[in-house]
């Protein structure tokens, strides 16, 4: 019996290289598999999924909060450009702009809102330390008689006391660069953490005399706020993304490739024939999803619409996938979240010798494969 059986999940929209001809087919799905439409949720916008099996998504502008049945919550007015559950699935916060600033807000698994702050900049992107602790990426964006004046900043928030903001860089862009750049200048900004909690990894706008300007992947401990660049890609990437082990980094490329590279040094690990646009990626590293197709272990599992936006499930059981305004929910996965990590502070140790440079790349391999 074929592994596989023809399943119409959707209008699936293809472009040309030139972004002209537009086809609509169906897609295989492996057996086991299955997908039903959730809700509503609008296209383009921030979607986000908890362990208890709740989403979080954007539909006519309304922020939802929606049960494993489908049954969705009003939450709040506004277009989120951020979302994100907290570890154990008890908090959602979302970042809602307004007239100048934005207002960062903290909900409880019933949908209620119990903690707010307003943060002068725009969010760009957020992600828990802790069930108590949430770091938040903010871009402020001023004028100077250079140009455009960009400031990355790191917001660390506890919901109890105001948030206390770091700045992770500041630089000007020409006026002619700004305008041409003028959409992608707050995809600049993006922000991940480690499994451990112990370091960020970000991309931020960086320019240079004479070249076109890239978008800077650092790795930054949150100790001490020693960083070091890892890569380097095109402005508006995806990513960067941790993978579970801790020991790399996804991270988008606009120019066609999703690439897999080694912290610290940044060597290129594999490669995915994908921009990632918006790359997840599964609890056990096992499968990413990137412009609408699943791979497992590097292979196509199936595909989706490409300006699909998904998001894995925590506990490894599904992805919801947002495309042309309705939110899907694809049950069958099978991956399997880590378990909790032997030998946490040994690690956390090491890590942090690496970081400094007191001990070797293959010093560090060494001792962590005796922990």
């Amino acid at each position: 019996m074929n592994r596989f059986r023809l399943l119409a999940l959707f209008p699936f929209i293809l472009g040309s290289l030139a972004g002209c001809t537009v086809a609509t087919q169906g897609t295989l799905l492996p057996d086991g598999f299955a997908v039903r439409e959730l809700s509503k949720a609008d296209a383009g916008a921030p979607i986000a999924a908890s362990g208890n099996g709740r989403l979080a998504a954007i539909s006519k502008g309304t922020l939802l909060m929606i049960g494993s049945d489908g049954v969705a919550r009003e939450l709040a007015q506004g277009a989120a450009t951020a979302l994100c559950f907290s570890p154990g699935g008890e908090k959602l916060a979302a970042a809602l702009p307004a007239q100048g600033h934005t207002f960062l807000r903290l909900f409880d698994r019933q949908g209620r809102p119990f903690a707010e702050a307003t943060i002068p900049e725009t969010i760009t992107s957020m992600t828990w330390r802790s069930e108590s602790q949430l770091l938040a990426a903010a871009l402020g964006v001023g004028n100077v008689e250079a140009g455009c004046e960009l400031t990355s900043l790191l917001y660390l928030w506890d919901g109890l006391t105001p948030p206390v903001a770091t700045t992770l860089s500041r630089v000007t862009v020409p006026p002619a660069e700004a305008k041409r750049l003028e959409h992608d200048l707050l995809r600049t900004l993006s922000l991940d953490i480690s499994p451990y909690g112990d370091e960020i990894a970000y991309g931020s706008l960086k320019t240079r005399p004479n070249f076109a300007p890239y978008q800077s992947i650092a790795v930054r401990r949150l100790e001490d706020g020693a960083e070091r660049e890892v890569g380097k890609t095109s402005v508006g990437s995806g990513g960067p993304l941790y993978t579970p082990d801790g020991e790399s980094l996804l991270v988008g490329d606009d120019h066609a490739l999703t690439r897999r590279l080694s912290i610290p040094d940044g060597r290129e690990i594999y490669a995915w024939p994908a921009p990632g646009d918006y790359p997840a990626i599964s609890p056990s590293g096992a499968f990413t999803f990137l412009d609408g197709r699943v791979y497992e272990n590097g292979r196509t599992l199936f595909s989706f619409p490409t300006r699909s936006r998904g998001a894995f499930l925590p506990d490894g059981s599904g992805l919801a996938v947002s495309y042309d305004g309705k939110l899907y929910l694809v049950s069958g996965l099978k991956d399997q979240a880590p378990g909790p990590r032997a030998n946490l502070e040994q690690l956390l140790r090491l890590r942090r010798l690496r970081s400094l440079g007191l001990i070797s790349e293959q010093e560090y391999r060494r001792q962590k494969a005796g922990l």
